[in-house]
């Protein structure tokens, strides 16, 4: 749960990382993945990485099992949300987000001992999230951000 916990509370606050060395911090990436200090480079270093692994003979990495805290985890995460409400830290959407941000992290309806995929945990998000784009909330902070360049909390 405590990894859960941590991805729930980075996504759900938009932290934004501002630089590489803190986007690995925050697990935006890994330790292995490179950094390109000039911008005009980036292209340059990406096409050489990509290069470098079809010759080493780059295979992707087999599909892994993930076991999440399930229904129990959620109720957890929906818990912290509420208290966060009640605090005034989060906005009604918020909480709507929230929630579908919780059964994706949790495994959607499954227990704790089961196991679930990353195709599964991918179908449970676009499902979240073709809900979510539907809402009035969602539609409300994308037009704002569209229009002003910053987030709306609603």
């Amino acid at each position: 749960m405590p990894p859960v916990a941590q991805v729930f509370e980075t996504i759900g606050t938009a932290k934004v990382a501002k630089s590489a060395f803190e986007a690995k911090e925050l697990g935006y990436f890994r330790d292995s993945d490179g950094i390109s200090m000039n911008k005009d480079r980036l292209l340059f270093d990406a096409k050489k990485k990509a290069l470098e692994l079809v010759a080493a003979g780059y295979k992707a990495p087999e599909p892994q099992a993930i076991r999440l805290p399930g229904i129990s985890g959620k109720t957890a995460l929906d818990y912290a949300v509420a208290g966060f409400a009640q605090q005034g830290k989060a906005t009604p959407h918020d909480i709507v987000v929230s929630a579908h941000l919780a059964t994706i992290l949790s495994g959607g309806s499954k227990d704790m001992t089961e196991e679930t995929t990353e195709d599964e945990l991918l179908k449970l998000e676009r499902t979240a999230f073709m809900q979510l784009v539907r809402t009035e909330g969602t539609l409300e902070r994308i037009e704002h951000m569209l229009t002003t360049g910053k987030p709306l909390r609603n």
